[in-house]
């Protein structure tokens, strides 16, 4: 018995909680409530105007000597006045983005508290006992009230709601329990009045209301539930052909900027594994499969620590992109740090295994300009960076095969990331397929 208490202690508290969300969906999710709050504000306004009118018309002819209905009356008039006010000063805060957060709790406590100041007026007031609560005008605009809160979307929201009105009107039916049923038939015979048609009119126009707030609910959570699918499907396509670190944070309107394809200044590391070979000829295909994803972790693991992109992985090597999609004046020093990280990695992974021969990469770094896009056509796309500088990145990185270091980049990196000092130039024969001279440095010791 104690642990489903406890349980059900935790779920109350974690109602409504949030996961930690992306900055585009919690973007999302902000223009969302600014759009909950101003339908909910508007909602207020229309019903309360609908009710008031009502009210107007189906009391035109009620006889003025029955002072407790006229009371009654003028309170919900009153009432639903003030709850016009609420729902239009809560629009007009949302339009303007002031106190988003603070909006859906604030205005539902402003309703209850209109409502439960009318059902209030009636008991103490007007002397009518609180357990005839049921009969009072008032309590008709509970339900609309709560319905209004729905829009928000909030289980919290609704729960504070919930509890708000089930302890006041517990509350107010305590105030008549002392009551015998004859006092109550007695008392009961004043209310007479609100069994008219007209009465029930305006029980029926309320019922209409609630009805026209539920609709605007449920065609909001349609809308949402439909652009979420929408999002979703773009993103699943997405991912079919674009690196998993893009496709979350594209617009529409970048990726189609990269359908279209551009020139950018990019930093490039490739990274390959030596001798990958005799690992694939002395490890049994089971295991070969879990080293080549451990080693495709650790790449994973460099690149999102330092912002880089992953562009493709080609058997046990991997090129890694810096700047994409938005360039920016620290790409070149990301990226050697990211090849710093790596041979960490790298490092601690061999001391973790015992591999032997130990597990050892090349990494070559080069920043210039490239042709970055999406080609192909619907049946097969395919994100791509192509240009010289791509086949001097892949040819610096083939070169620490043949000078026996293995790290290098080009002076142009070195230049852009501000580190000329850490650096020593190497000599080594021109690269093959690169028409332009290139001057590649080491790490100095």
């Amino acid at each position: 018995m104690k642990s489903r208490v406890s349980s059900a202690w935790t779920s109350l508290r974690t109602l409504g909680a949030r996961r930690p969300l992306s900055d585009a969906t919690d973007r999302l999710m902000r223009e969302a409530d600014v759009a909950a709050l101003r339908r909910a504000g508007f909602a207020r306004v229309v019903v309360s105007g609908l009710l008031l009118i009502t009210v107007l018309i189906a009391t035109e002819d009620v006889p003025r000597d029955n002072l407790i209905v006229v009371h009654q009356i003028r309170a919900a008039e009153m009432t639903l006045s003030l709850l016009g006010i609420v729902g239009l000063g809560s629009a007009w805060l949302a339009s303007r983005r002031i106190a988003v957060a603070w909006l859906p709790g604030l205005t539902a406590t402003l309703d209850a508290l209109l409502v439960f100041i009318n059902l209030g007026y009636s008991h103490w007031v007007l002397g009518i006992p609180g357990s005839f609560f049921s009969v009072f005008p008032g309590i008709w605009v509970v339900p609309i009230t709560m319905a209004a809160s729905a829009i928000h979307y909030s289980p919290r929201l609704q729960a504070y709601v919930g509890i708000l009105y089930v302890t006041g009107l517990g509350l107010l039916a305590l105030a008549g329990a002392g009551l015998s049923f004859q006092e109550r038939e007695q008392r009961l015979a004043a209310f007479a009045g609100q069994f008219s048609w007209e009465a029930n009119m305006a029980r029926v126009a309320m019922v209409l209301s609630v009805a026209l707030i539920l609709i605007l609910v449920a065609r909001q959570g349609r809308l949402l539930l439909e652009r979420a699918v929408r999002e979703t499907t773009l993103r699943l396509n997405l991912t079919r052909y674009l690196p998993r670190e893009l496709a979350p944070i594209l617009s529409e309107r970048a990726f189609a900027s990269l359908r279209a394809g551009r020139r950018i200044p990019v930093t490039l590391l490739f990274v390959d594994m030596r001798d990958s070979s005799t690992y694939g000829e002395t490890m049994d295909p089971a295991r070969l499969a879990i080293f080549i994803s451990s080693f495709r972790r650790r790449v994973m693991r460099a690149a999102a620590r330092h912002g880089g992109v992953i562009d493709k992985f080609t058997g046990d090597g991997a090129l890694i992109l810096f700047g994409v999609p938005v360039e920016s004046d620290d790409d070149a020093a990301r990226a050697l740090a990211c090849g710093r990280t790596l041979f960490d990695l790298i490092d601690r992974w061999n001391a973790k295994r015992g591999f032997d021969p130990p597990v050892r990469i090349g990494v070559g770094i080069h920043t210039g300009e490239v042709f970055c896009g999406v080609v192909g056509d619907e049946d097969r796309l395919e994100f791509t960076v192509l240009g010289e500088t791509v086949n001097t990145a892949a040819r610096i990185e083939q070169a620490t095969k043949t000078v026996e270091c293995s790290f290098l980049v080009s002076a142009q990196c070195i230049a852009a990331a501000g580190e000329t000092t850490r650096w020593t130039p190497i000599e080594h024969l021109p690269l093959p397929g690169v028409t332009r001279p290139i001057r590649l440095m080491k790490p100095a010791k």
